[in-house]
Order: C-alpha cells, then sequence, then structure tokens
C-alpha cells in the first residue's frame, strides 16, 4: 500500500496525534531557525517539498512535510507557513476532506478531544455558527485549532504562536490591498 493510500484508508492512533500537539505546545514558539530545527527535530520531522503558500506575497513560504508514526500508524501529513524565514504555524492533516464518513474515522477525532480537553481543560469556541466543529485551546501561548470538516471525515489540527500570529495578522492587513 502507497503511502497516499494509507493517508486515505487508515485512522492514526489518537494518541500518537496528541503527542505531536503536545511535544509542540511544551516549549515556547521557535523564534529562528535554530529553535524552529530543535521544533522539527522533537517532533521527528524532516523539511519536506518547500513551495510559496496560497497567497501574493513571496515571503510566505508552505514547508510540507510527512511523519511515519511511532506506532506504525498511518502518516501524518503536515504544513509549516513560514513568513520571512519564521515560522507562523503548522497544520496538521488527518486524513482528506473528501474522505468518506467514517465512524471510526470519527471515534479517533473525537478521542483527540477528549484527550486535549482531559490535559488543557474545556476549550474555546472562537466563532458561533461553527457547529460545534471548531475547537481551540491556548497552552504557554500557543493556540491549539482543532477544526472537523461538515462529515466529520476529516480533522485539520493547527498550531500557532499566539502573539506572533496576531503580529501576522495586522502585518497582513496594514499591507493588504484595498
Amino acid at each position: 500500500m502507497t503511502l497516499i493510500d494509507r493517508f486515505v484508508r487508515e485512522i492514526p492512533q489518537p494518541e500518537a496525534i496528541v503527542e505531536l500537539v503536545e511535544i509542540a505546545v511544551r516549549h515556547p514558539w521557535p523564534k529562528n531557525q535554530a529553535e524552529k530545527d530543535a521544533l522539527f527535530k522533537r517532533l521527528g520531522w524532516g523539511h519536506g517539498k518547500k513551495s510559496p503558500a496560497n497567497t501574493n506575497d513571496a515571503r510566505d513560504i508552505a514547508d510540507h512535510f510527512h511523519l511515519e508514526p511511532r506506532d506504525d500508524g498511518p502518516p501524518i501529513f503536515a504544513t509549516s507557513r513560514e513568513l520571512d524565514g519564521l515560522i507562523e504555524s503548522i497544520h496538521v492533516q488527518l486524513r482528506l476532506d473528501s474522505a468518506p464518513p467514517d465512524p471510526q474515522a470519527t471515534q479517533c477525532f473525537d478521542a483527540i478531544l477528549r484527550q486535549l480537553t482531559d490535559l488543557h481543560g474545556e476549550p474555546t469556541i472562537p466563532w458561533h455558527g461553527q457547529r460545534g466543529l471548531r475547537k481551540m485551546w491556548n497552552v504557554n501561548g500557543i493556540d491549539i485549532d482543532v477544526t472537523y470538516n461538515d462529515s466529520r471525515s476529516s480533522l485539520n489540527i493547527g498550531i500557532q504562536d499566539e502573539r506572533f500570529f496576531a503580529e501576522v495578522e495586522a502585518y497582513a492587513r496594514a499591507n493588504s490591498a484595498e
């Protein structure tokens, strides 16, 4: 079975995913290349294919990579976003948005949410109208943003520095062509 087949068809172990999130929020957010490299080493991730992110800013780079979890589970695909060489965020994608509904996937994702709630308390719900599909926590100044797709068959986990993300947002607003 190919890497992509495994990603689409296999369900990860919730503990493996929560462990990755915990590794990412355990230390302060990286402020330079050496700290970013240390974070990626702790996560067990190497750099993948770099490409421009989906913005008009050439300084905005997306770094794609995958991880073979320690538990022999399916591969985990992720993207880190960088702006001017500083890491802005990491997004972990568990199954494709187009994946068909799967009760095992929903159980896995619910277990991830339960474990994060056990570790960090009740999540905040940042926007109304999300039908319970989005949950957020702030741990050590780092936001954990967990989003289901509508059929609850795909899950995305965003991890980002709260202050740095606010600075990036302010910069984007100040420099956007209106």
